[in-house]
């Protein structure tokens, strides 16, 4: 798959919003200096849509990497021994 704009965008990159003294402040932690403001939570999350699209042209007009999003899970050592395709998911494991 061609890792282009397109692409990126079609990812879930979560977001977090902040309470500021203009209003509120919506950012995304994995991209770094993207955020955007607005007067109530749902135009600052429809402006960082906007940033967002201009954040990914900058970086893959400059050659830059671009995060991906990653799931994080905590599983019990035992339960995870019992998986059946445990050997596919052993590189990923962070012990």
């Amino acid at each position: 798959m061609k890792k282009d704009k397109k692409y990126y965008m079609s990812l879930n990159y979560p977001a977090q919003i902040e309470r500021v003294k203009e209003g509120f402040c919506a950012f995304i932690p994995m991209l770094r200096g993207c955020k955007a403001f607005g007067e109530n939570s749902e135009i600052a999350l429809k402006e960082l849509e906007a940033v967002k699209e201009g954040f990914f042209d900058v970086f893959l007009e400059l050659g830059k990497p671009i995060p991906e999003p990653v799931i994080h899970l905590d599983i019990p050592h035992e339960i995870f021994r019992g998986l059946k395709h445990r050997e596919e998911l052993e590189p990923f494991v962070v012990y």
